[in-house]
């Protein structure tokens, strides 16, 4: 989808709006031929009912041209909503059929960015466009042929008259458009880097960095102010340029009306309203410029947005839904040879890896050792860069994603909970579960004291991130609604950190009891040493792969971490 399409979508009412705004032009011209006809053939001529017939036009005139207004501007305002609803939806779906590395690749900013400030761009301008792109040209060449009609003697000083203002405009709009472009890239560094310092701000504080992220950010804000200046300065020629031309235009149309009424070619009604014509043109132009400034930037975000509307789709949208032939039995997983890379630079390498059903599996190692890829691959979320994965025998490259994950449930090294309630939280795993499925699942996750004890027990409040809970219940609150899901492999990835060692150990034994495949990673021996086989990584690959007493025997890598969590042990093993 573009944006194109979307705008044309509705074109019955951009043609109302259009012809309406025509129509309020068309009137708009007639008033000084009117004001005209009135000085001549009515005041000159002492005509008092003559005066007041005409003069009726003049109030009927701007009555019939406000109505044509509130038409176009009730249809523009409702193709403006439209156009930036159905964008926004767009995108939006869009973001959900990208896979992690197409929004690792983007930036989050920038796609936050093309969501707000590039689709009201494009709303902004397609209002502005209906509005006033159809009265401007009509109203600076209705202006240029009512002159020349009423005079063709001094309708050059109107042709040229236009065409330097024309001339003024465009050099000016030129210039400007060249630079919103960068501003533009400039507010997505800008936006990146306030939101950034925000998600990191305890670090920030914790290391009194205050001075430096202010001048790094007064640096870029800076720089931003510089760009808007330019354009400012540019623009800001367009006033007093263009009123120059016009003041230079009525003064030769009075000059040379002057000499044409004294020879008796012309009468004085006909100069008013050719001075009225040509304020009419400098407004039109005036306003016309100004359009041309928002459309050229709505056409950037525009463009903007069709490159980002053709990010292939990686991920299918699809509602949660269980099937209710899965087996209940745990899964049984493959890595084949797995690498996966950023670029041109591995983080996995040829991973060699068997889940049995039912079995618990242990992953540890240093940081940046590949762990989180390994279940972001498991997920889904990036596809493998050679090798394959499959579930039970069957390649993940023939399945799809929603058939993956329904068999999956994550507990994020992150605990996230959405802004609701207890209950709306739990219930994203499993909308169908009964009350006594939450109770059990928190019960399972050493969570349910903590909720008992809450006024509104399941429908207690939940801030935005689970900021009002603490790291500890979050955590366990994200492995209950893991637990709802009746998945075949549960994944906690670090997900027992902020657990102190006697709730862990709880968990732990509950989760054995499960008929699932366990797959658990942990910077902590404690938390995987029971586990039928370890997964050893150092710096993306498979250093050893048994029990933890084999692993002591057999892995120094994993002997090293061992003894740096329990050096009691390594004082007793020395002796």
């Amino acid at each position: 989808m573009h944006v194109w399409p979307i705008i044309l979508k509705n074109w019955r009412k951009e043609i109302l709006a259009f012809f309406a705004k025509v129509g309020e032009a068309v009137l708009e011209l007639m008033v000084p031929y009117v004001m005209a006809d009135i000085i001549n053939q009515g005041i000159h001529a002492g005509d008092a009912h003559y005066v007041l017939t005409h003069g009726l036009l003049l109030i009927l005139f701007p009555i019939m041209g406000y109505l044509c207004a509130l038409v176009c501007q009730w249809y523009a305002s409702l193709t403006m909503q439209t156009v930036g609803t159905t964008i926004r939806h767009a995108l939006y779906q869009k973001i959900c059929q990208l896979d992690l590395e197409q929004i690792d690749h983007q930036g989050p900013q920038a796609i936050v960015t093309r969501v707000t400030n590039d689709s009201h761009n494009v709303q902004e301008a397609v209002a502005k466009s209906l509005r006033l792109a159809s009265r401007s040209p009509v109203i600076v060449l209705g202006a240029m042929g009512m002159a020349y009609w009423m005079s063709p003697t001094l309708s050059p000083i109107f042709i040229l008259g236009g065409i330097a203002l024309a001339f003024v405009f465009s050099g000016i709009t030129i210039n400007s458009n060249r630079r919103f472009a960068r501003i533009q890239d400039q507010l997505d560094r800008l936006s990146g880097q306030v939101r950034e310092n925000l998600t990191g701000i305890r670090v920030i504080r914790a290391f009194v960095n205050h001075k430096r992220e202010i001048d790094r950010f007064k640096k870029a804000n800076d720089h931003l102010f510089k760009q808007q200046i330019k354009v400012g300065q540019v623009q800001a020629l367009a006033t007093p340029m263009s009123l120059m031309v016009v003041n230079i235009c009525i003064g030769l149309i009075i000059y040379f009306g002057a000499t044409l009424v004294d020879n008796g070619f012309f009468r004085q009604g006909e100069v008013i309203a050719l001075i009225a014509y040509m304020n009419s043109i400098f407004l039109a132009l005036s306003v016309l410029v100004k359009l041309l400034v928002i459309m050229s930037r709505g056409f950037a975000s525009a463009k903007r947005l069709d490159a980002f509307l053709d990010l292939p789709d990686k991920e299918e949208v699809a509602g949660l839904s269980f099937d209710e032939s899965m087996p209940t039995s745990g899964a049984h997983v493959d890595f084949k040879q797995v690498t996966f890379a950023y670029g041109k630079h591995p983080i996995l390498k040829a991973i060699d890896l068997t889940m049995e059903s039912g079995q618990w599996i242990g992953v540890i190692g240093g940081t940046g050792a590949g762990k989180t890829i390994l279940v972001n691959l498991l997920m889904g979320f990036y596809p493998v860069t050679e090798g394959e994965i499959t579930l039970d025998g069957q390649p993940y490259a023939s399945l799809p994603l929603d058939k993956i994950r329904q068999q999956i449930a994550l507990v994020p090294q992150k605990a996230v909970l959405l802004t609701g309630t207890i209950r709306s939280n739990l219930l994203m795993a499993n909308p169908k579960a009964s009350d006594e499925d939450l109770w059990q699942a928190l019960e399972c996750a050493q969570a349910a004291d903590f909720v008992r004890e809450k006024e509104a027990g399941l429908d207690s409040f939940v801030d935005q991130g689970g900021m009002n809970f603490s790291g500890g219940q979050r955590q366990r609150l994200t492995i209950a609604r893991a637990l709802l899901n009746p998945s075949r492999l549960l994944i906690l990835d670090d997900s027992l950190s902020a657990l102190d060692f006697a709730t862990e150990r709880r968990i732990r034994e509950n989760l054995k009891s499960l008929p699932k495949t366990l797959l658990v990673i942990s910077q902590r021996i404690s938390s995987i040493r029971y586990a039928d086989k370890i997964l050893v990584l150092d710096h993306g690959e498979m250093v050893g792969f048994a029990n933890h007493q084999e692993l002591l025997d057999q892995c120094e890598t994993y002997r090293a971490i061992y003894y740096s969590q329990y050096p009691e042990e390594a004082t007793k093993d020395d002796k």
